[in-house]
């Protein structure tokens, strides 16, 4: 029996120190390639322009290394951005072999910034191999890889927790920017307490003076 808590630890673990996708994607393939019997190929599919191309993989080599838009069964992930379950291949049209041995197949799709960024895709050679527990916890798995892993390098945005919050936006008098100017001040925040302070003549002295500079 597998014990999908564990294998759920040491994908977290395995992102304790290294958050970086390929090296999480690469341990993730080896711990369910290792612990999960029954199983002669698991690896990812990375999100391009073109479709989706081979990623850190586990298992015989693979015939396939580009998979064009829109075919096969990790398109259909896509397209329904949920799990794809077939327990015998080889009576469905849409599929495209990598491996000769495999009779039974499920698919993730990978997230990350709420977009699909590629899929999990696991092979068996044994007929309608994965039960609802297998897929229900192997969807915990994916869930843990997607919440673990930094896929900035592909998604072009920086993680959630270190990304930067845009600017507060502010309709400046110009009379206060021109203080905090003088002042050295680095933000709005730090010169309208003291530019609230000014009298109306010291205000109007700093307007006069920004007119005759503008």
């Amino acid at each position: 029996m597998v014990d999908y808590k564990l294998l759920e630890k040491q994908i977290k673990d395995s992102a304790k120190d290294e958050k970086q996708y390929l090296p999480i994607l690469s341990n993730t393939v080896a711990i369910i390639k290792n612990n999960i019997p029954g199983i002669n190929w698991v690896g990812f599919f990375l999100k391009d322009q073109d479709g989706l191309y081979l990623g850190p993989f586990q298992g015989n080599a693979s015939s396939v290394i580009r998979l064009p838009e829109g075919k096969g069964l990790c398109a259909t992930a896509i397209k329904k951005n949920d799990m794809v379950y077939v327990p015998d291949v080889h009576g469905y049209p849409d599929y495209i072999p990598g491996d000769d041995a495999t009779d039974c197949e499920l698919i993730f799709p990978l997230h990350a910034s709420n977009i699909i960024i590629g899929v999990l895709a696991i092979s068996s050679p044994i007929l309608n191999r994965f039960s609802v527990s297998d897929r229900d916890n192997i969807r915990r798995l994916v869930t843990m890889v997607e919440k673990s892993t930094d896929f900035s390098a592909i998604t072009g945005k920086m993680p959630a927790t270190t990304q930067k919050q845009p600017a507060k936006q502010h309709n400046m008098p110009f009379e206060l920017w021109l203080y905090a100017i003088k002042g050295l001040a680095q933000t709005y925040e730090m010169v309208e307490p003291i530019y609230s302070q000014l009298s109306d003549q010291e205000k109007k002295a700093l307007q006069e003076e920004y007119e005759k500079t503008a």
